[in-house]
């Protein structure tokens, strides 16, 4: 088993690239189900575990798929009859879009991941609203459709799997849908503009209320998917947590305010450039209360990330905001911490810089390992992080960029 070995509390300069981003891509290979004509075709894919799976995906339901990995351009044609197959995690991104075309869907649900079967009952409820009947079965739940409905639909939790699926199913209903309190991730925007280049009418997507008008078919487009805004925002934490400098290329200030305002108010330095964001960070982090639910749009890596940089911070700082979830995580990360870390129903207290920072990290969590590799780069210690996959398989080529930064990062083999 490989391991990460760091040699933290070294400041991070230089300039670094992003990849296209992977969930935007996943939206538009769920979303090309919808078109019965013509081929999608996708413009800076990035080759990713999770996309090939997906691609794979779509030619068992009988999608032709044609992958240029060298050239990042992936072509979708879904014009034949599609197969529906059973849908479980993590293409039950793909269920809205089944729906709508096929008029029956099956999602299978193991019962051991609390988040998936979160998404799994708003998309039910959902589906329901739309006038589809749920069955339960012994895998999960079978839902079927003759035609689907337009309705107002409140997305209380704002995840990001049920807004996309919420929205793929409404683009082919009867009618007008109203979509409340959806996810604001960059990635409902561009799913967004693919529909309606597709020949949807997708409006408010980014705001408190997205309305769909219902369309009778779709055809296939071209695309060039956004940059990885989560992975910018990542980057941008890091350089405010080892005091770097780091210039993103390709971060939209647009997707990523509520972090530069956070970083600003940490006393770092943020400076809006034509072809990116740059941040300086500050020798001493000023504490600075939040609510992390504010932060939703981010993705959870960069959630996880915030948390690692409120933890390096002088003073006293309150965050609102928790799930039980990000709860479990910082209990399991910093069980021993002499009473600075303090939670409270969905609050946490921090009372930083902590006095002892763990030195090893074992965990089959990529959130753990993301949180755990902020705090790793920026505390004076060396840090194990425990496989290294949970932090190499977040991000294209993670480890490598931080090293060419100047994170002096080795790779363990014992």
């Amino acid at each position: 088993m490989t391991k990460l070995v760091i040699n933290g509390h070294h400041a991070l300069k230089g300039e670094v690239g992003l990849s296209g981003d992977q969930q935007t891509v996943m939206a538009i290979q769920a979303a090309s189900l919808l078109a019965t004509h013509g081929t999608m075709i996708l413009d800076n894919v990035p080759n990713t575990q999770n996309i090939n799976l997906m691609n794979r995906l779509l030619q068992t339901m009988n999608v032709q798929v044609d992958y240029k990995r060298h050239q990042n351009v992936l072509k979708m044609d879904a014009t034949c009859k599609i197969r529906p197959l059973k849908i479980s995690c993590p293409a039950l991104l793909t269920s809205g879009a089944i729906l709508a075309r096929c008029h029956h869907v099956q999602l299978v649900d193991n019962g051991l991941n609390a988040e998936y079967q979160r998404d799994i009952n708003t998309i039910c409820n959902g589906f329901q609203k739309f006038g589809a009947t749920i069955e339960k079965v012994n895998e999960g739940v079978n839902i079927r459709a003759d035609k689907l409905t337009g309705q107002n639909i409140n997305l209380e939790s704002a995840a990001l799997i049920p807004t996309l699926t919420m929205m793929m199913a409404a683009t082919l209903a009867q009618g007008i849908t109203v979509l409340k309190n959806p996810n604001h991730n960059p990635v409902v925007v561009e799913l967004a503009k693919v529909l309606n280049k597709m020949g949807g009418r997708v409006h408010g997507a980014g705001t408190d209320t997205i309305r769909i008008q219902g369309v009778t078919f779709l055809h296939s487009t071209d695309y060039l998917v956004l940059d990885d805004q989560e992975e910018a925002g990542f980057y941008l934490v890091l350089g405010a947590a080892t005091a770097g400098d780091i210039l993103v290329h390709g971060a939209h200030p647009e997707h990523l305010n509520s972090l530069m305002r956070m970083l600003d108010n940490m006393g770092n330095t943020v400076i809006v450039q034509k072809d990116g964001i740059r941040v300086i960070g500050t020798s001493l982090l000023l504490s600075n209360n939040i609510d992390i639910s504010e932060y939703l749009q981010l993705g959870k890596y960069d959630q996880m990330a915030i948390l690692g940089l409120l933890i390096l911070t002088n003073g006293e700082t309150v965050v609102d905001g928790f799930n039980v979830d990000q709860l479990n995580i910082i209990g399991s990360i910093f069980m021993n911490n002499d009473g600075q870390i303090q939670h409270h129903n969905h609050q946490l207290k921090i009372s930083g810089p902590l006095k002892h920072y763990p030195k090893t990290i074992s965990t089959t969590s990529t959130a753990e390992g993301m949180l755990s590799l902020v705090f790793a780069l920026g505390v004076k210690q060396i840090t194990t992080i425990d496989p290294a996959e949970v932090v190499s398989s977040s991000f294209t080529n993670l480890v490598d960029k931080l090293v060419a930064l100047g994170a002096q990062i080795d790779l363990s083999f014992d």
